[in-house]
This record gives structure tokens, C-alpha cells and sequence, in this order.
């Protein structure tokens, strides 16, 4: 069943993954222009549908639209000069990361642990880098499990947003929160960093795994497809700009 579900998917070699990331995150930071920004935007969106996350897709599009606009519509806006700046700023904001932080989601979520691995080995990348890219895999999953239980006991409590006793103390409710999850943080990766080393990661003799990646003419297809279209958007943009 899995298999047959995970056919369905385009799944992408790690290489592809880690160079599509590293295109747009320094597209991001070296161009200004509004028109291959919003181009951006479109990579991760595509990213998610295919591997099947709509509603991360849809709350990306939503998110990602308004900054679009606001960063537009920017002078037309008749508010307060204290709103107009914090929503040019957040607006900015999203528009510089949040296409790259899109796409680190959508690499946690289609690449498991294993194909990380293999494919960082293949790069020569060394096990001070390997090492600690495994664990944060393992990391921000168990760490959004923790966060849903400790919000579950909570609301059990009646310590979330919408009841009185929240209302009652506050500070004590997030107190009641905070606590547990910074604790639970530091005691994961402590337990992950232990477990990883004990799988021999550290062990500088060369590693076998199971998971076997390689570059397919799909992987080379898609690098050659962003490269281009982003290639002809950033050239095309300069002369309707002019």
C-alpha cells in the first residue's frame, strides 16, 4: 500500500531536493525584483501537490498571494503609518523566506532519513554535517508530536485560549506549556543525537544502507526546468521593468 502510494508521488532524488533549496534561497537574497519573487513562489507550490500535501499547498498560496499584493498595493494603502509598516515589513518577510522555508518543509516531509544520508555520503560530505542533519530530520517531527500531546493535556485542563481559566492566569497557562516543551526539546535531542551514534554514524569506515538513491533523467529534467524558466522569468522581468 505504501509502495503504490509513494509511486503516485514525484519523488525526487535528495540532490535535486538540496539544489532546488539552495537555487531559490539565494535567488531570494540577490534579487528584489517583484516578478521572479512571485515566479518563486510558484516551486514550492507545485512541490507540495506533488507530493500530495493540499493543504500545505493552499495555506502557501494563501500566504504567499497577500505578500504578493501587499508588496504591490504597497503605496495605495490609506491606514495607520504603524500598520502600513508592520504589514510591508511581514509581507517582505514572506516573500524573502518563505518560499525557502516552504520547500525545507516539503523536504522533511518526502525525504526520509536514510535517503539523507545516503545521498550527503555520495556528495562527500563529512559526518560533522551528516551527523546533525539526521538528527534534525528525526528532530522537528517528534518535536511537533510533543507540541500536539502537551496541547491536548492542556485543553484537557482547560488551560487553551478559549476557556475561562486560561483567561484566569495567563502567564501561568503558557507557563504550563512552555515548560514542558522546552524540556521535552532538550531531552530529544539528547535521545536522538544518542541514538544516531549508536546506529555508528560517527564511525568513520565507509557506511552501506539500504535505501539506494540515484539521479534519474526526471531529477535532471526538473533542475533543468527551474534553472531555465527562472532563467527566462529574471531576464523577461528586467525588460518589462525598464
Amino acid at each position: 500500500m505504501k509502495s503504490e502510494q509513494k509511486q503516485k508521488k514525484l519523488h525526487l532524488d535528495p540532490r535535486t531536493k538540496l539544489f532546488i533549496i539552495t537555487l531559490i534561497a539565494s535567488l531570494e537574497m540577490v534579487d528584489s525584483n517583484i516578478i521572479l519573487t512571485a515566479s518563486l513562489g510558484i516551486i514550492p507550490f507545485l512541490l507540495f501537490l506533488s507530493n500530495r500535501q493540499f493543504f500545505g499547498a493552499i495555506k502557501f498560496l494563501v500566504i504567499f498571494s497577500l505578500a504578493v499584493l501587499a508588496h504591490i498595493f504597497r503605496a495605495d494603502f490609506q491606514i495607520n503609518m504603524v500598520l502600513n509598516m508592520i504589514i510591508v515589513l511581514a509581507g517582505g518577510l514572506v516573500l524573502r523566506l518563505f518560499p525557502a522555508f516552504a520547500i525545507g518543509d516539503y523536504i522533511l516531509k518526502s525525504t526520509s532519513v536514510s535517503e539523507t544520508i545516503s545521498a550527503l555520503e555520495k556528495l562527500k560530505i563529512g559526518r560533522k554535517i551528516t551527523i546533525p542533519l539526521s538528527v534534525m530530520f528525526r528532530f522537528f517531527p517528534t518535536i511537533k508530536q510533543e507540541g500536539k500531546s502537551i496541547h491536548d493535556a492542556a485543553k484537557m485542563r482547560g488551560l487553551t485560549i478559549g476557556r475561562k481559566r486560561f483567561w484566569q492566569n495567563p502567564f501561568q497557562a503558557l507557563e504550563f506549556r512552555i515548560v514542558p516543551l522546552m524540556i521535552s526539546i532538550a531531552n530529544i535531542g539528547s535521545d536522538l543525537s544518542a541514538a544516531s551514534l549508536s546506529r555508528g554514524l560517527d564511525n568513520p569506515a565507509k557506511h552501506t544502507c539500504y535505501t539506494e538513491v540515484r539521479m534519474t533523467k526526471k531529477d535532471y529534467l526538473i533542475m533543468f526546468l527551474i534553472t531555465f524558466g527562472l532563467a527566462l522569468v529574471y531576464f523577461l522581468s528586467k525588460l518589462v521593468i525598464k
